[in-house]
């Protein structure tokens, strides 16, 4: 009660009483820019809009953490939009609390749209907002936090939360309270899109802001087509207003040294453990934004600002083709079980999507290290790997049967997720496949508080040979967890539970007690606690498959 005590002081000083013509000012706007939101600040701000329009309303999805693990808030507005014919849209900020562009320019924005300055967004978007989606991270505010960008004098926050992890890493195995919140507002909310804002570090170029459509493993391709070529047009329409924008990345080398020149621009990875990148796998799309970190503080706010609303302009204008591709996804997925079982890629390698003109920028730096100009500036056109091809194509099974042994681990993150888990009684009467591994890589440190595994191996028809391992009998596979494969979330069912998966339960440590046998365990063997019900058994070291039609 004392925390909510101080919420509710700390809005009434952010906030006073406005008169009828006033709109609430944000935290930079008041302060010049030299102080950035607390978690506090932004209730405040928000509840003010709600006096001044009702529509605006506090937002919790159903079944989701209210708080962090450190207690606090997790807070989301939702403003419906004005007509029935609507598109869902989902706005992230401050994920990482170090990078508080869009927690500031989604409040102005937020703004806009009650002042009615952006009619027909408003008219057909339906949002949900949540502007400091790391709680923990906004409120520790450092001046010594990302020092090398010019920041406003509070400072800024932290980039993981309160336990020391990256909320944008965490969207597979689903280990923090943000994450669940997360995951609930997705089927809650159920939004077509998601953004997620952020302010880059990295390689110095002409771009005011880059992006990222998702870029997940495994997701639907035309679904992918479509997001790159949404990103393509609003990038268009950006440079002819002076914002050059471009697909987030990096030079090769991304640290260049004084006169050597880059060899090419690449983007980042194609794990869903990302919250860009995950939505993919719902078949939904998603959008990052990356403000350039070497910008003024205020600058990056307006860039932010107007890229998003660039993009919000471009989905309400094209809503019904979002609608049609999203819901394609999910037919695609589901439609792909009715001739045989779908194929789906376990590693990508980069692509060369294009060549494209870049400025390359010799930064001048103040004694803090800071960019305070430019000592050259070169334009070169470069070629261009901002997408992946899709490799080591396996055919999916019809499900995963889990030990019953790890339902406390593993049924709470399958639940988040939204996927259906069955009782294993009722399995289909089909062939079981049993994992043989031929390879492991057990990292050397911990990562997120993880000590990854990642596996190689294949399903086969007959149980490890391990002497000594206990076998499955009739009561184990009944008693054991299954899930279909064969729902509309299929895709990260498989990404979760298949061994090989980069980015699944497996490598995460879930099932560390029965792989990760040290030289002090002094009991026998244990089996492999999942198996594949249906699908090919697969000979080790075998060719990967090549992708359906829809694959390429």
């Amino acid at each position: 009660m004392a925390c909510m005590a101080a919420y509710v002081v700390a809005c009434v000083v952010v906030c006073p009483a406005l008169t009828a013509g006033d709109w609430p000012r944000t935290i930079p706007e008041t302060s010049h820019h030299a102080r950035t939101s607390t978690v506090a600040e932004v209730r405040g701000f928000m509840a003010a809009l709600s006096r001044r329009d009702p529509a605006l309303v506090a937002y919790h999805p159903k079944h989701a953490p209210s708080a962090t693990e450190a207690g606090k808030p997790l807070l989301a507005w939702r403003l419906p939009a004005t007509s029935k014919d609507a598109v869902r849209v989902y706005l992230n900020a401050n994920i990482h609390a170090g990078e508080v562009e869009g927690k500031e320019a989604m409040q102005l924005i937020v703004r806009e749209f009650l002042q009615g300055l952006h009619p027909e967004a408003r008219k057909h978007l339906d949002l949900v907002i949540c502007p400091a989606y790391n709680a923990d991270g906004t409120d520790a505010l450092d001046p010594a936090i990302r020092k090398y960008q010019p920041n406003p004098e509070s400072g800024v926050g932290r980039r993981e939360n309160a336990r020391g992890l990256d909320l944008n890493r965490d969207l597979m195995k689903a280990q923090t309270a943000n994450t669940r919140w997360f995951l609930a507002m997705l089927q809650d909310f159920d939004p077509a899109v998601v953004f997620d804002l952020h302010t880059t570090n990295g390689s110095y170029h002409g771009f005011h802001l880059t992006y990222s459509p998702s870029l997940a493993l495994g997701a639907d391709p035309a679904l992918l087509a479509f997001n790159r070529q949404l990103l393509i047009e609003v990038r268009d329409g950006l440079k002819s207003k002076g914002l050059p924008t471009y697909d987030y990345g990096n030079f090769r080398p991304e640290h260049l040294k004084p006169g050597e020149r880059p060899t090419g621009w690449e983007t980042f990875d194609f794990r869903p453990r990302y919250l860009s990148n995950y939505p993919g796998l719902q078949n939904r799309l998603a959008i990052l934004s990356e403000a350039y970190v070497y910008r003024p503080y205020p600058e990056r706010i307006a860039d932010t600002r107007t890229f998003v609303l660039a993009c919000l302009d471009w989905i309400s204008a094209h809503r019904n083709e979002v609608r049609h591709v999203t819901e394609n996804a999910r037919q695609h997925w589901m439609e792909g079980w009715k001739s045989n079982s779908p194929a789906l890629p376990l590693s990508a390698e980069f692509a060369l999507t294009e060549n494209y003109s870049f400025d390359v920028v010799q930064p001048l730096k103040d004694a803090e290290g800071r960019v305070a100009g430019e000592t050259a500036r070169i334009a070169m056109e470069l070629p261009s790997f901002v997408s992946w091809t899709p490799r080591n194509f396996v055919t999916v099974p019809m499900g995963f049967l889990i030990d019953a042994a790890y339902a406390f681990k593993v049924r709470p993150v399958l639940e988040a997720h939204g996927i259906k888990i069955l009782p294993g009684s009722t399995r289909p009467k089909s062939p079981l496949n049993f994992f043989h591994e031929t390879d492991r890589k057990v990292a050397a440190q911990t990562f997120q508080g993880s000590i990854s595994l990642t596996l190689k191996g294949a399903w086969r028809s007959d149980e490890s040979p391990r002497p000594m391992a206990p076998r499955w009998t009739q009561e184990d596979l009944d008693l054991a967890l299954y899930v279909s494969l064969n729902q509309p979330l299929g895709r990260i069912a498989f990404y979760l539970l298949d061994p090989r998966s980069p980015d699944g339960l497996v490598f995460w440590g879930f099932f560390h007690e029965s792989l990760l046998r040290g030289d002090g365990a002094w009991g026998e063997p244990l089996r492999f606690p999942i198996v594949a019900v249906g699908g090919a058994s697969e000979a080790a070291g075998a060719a990967p498959k090549s992708p359906d039609k829809r694959m390429e």
